[in-house]
Parts: C-alpha cells; structure tokens; sequence
C-alpha cells in the first residue's frame, strides 16, 4: 500500500510543481502535517474497504449449519 501512496504523490506533485511554476514562479509548499493526514486517511480507508466486507462475510452463516 505504500508504494502506492508514494507513486500517487509523485504523479500529484508532477503536476502541482509544474503548474504552480507556471502561475507563481515558485513551487508549492505542501505542510507535512497535511500531507501526513492524507497519506493516513488513504491507509484507513483502504483497510477499512478489505476489513469490513470480511467481517460481514463471516459473520453469515454457512450452507452446511
């Protein structure tokens, strides 16, 4: 999951760094705390879309009892 984290940072800051160049003549500044915040958002959400189809699929009673 990291690795995709990392690649789609590097693909937004391609792009941001590039047109903020464009508009400002500066780069962007990005607060680590903000970028850590959606970096831990993403984790959580991606845990949560495999934990709790799993969980409700074994809580269902099976064929056999």
């Amino acid at each position: 999951m990291g690795f995709r984290i990392t690649l789609g940072t590097a693909i937004a800051l391609a792009t941001l760094v590039a047109m903020m160049k464009g508009l400002t003549g500066r780069g962007p500044y990005v607060p680590p705390l903000l970028c850590g915040s959606f970096a831990g958002a993403v984790v959580m959400l991606g845990l949560m879309a495999v934990t709790v189809p799993a969980r409700a699929a074994l809580r269902r009673e099976t064929l056999e009892g």
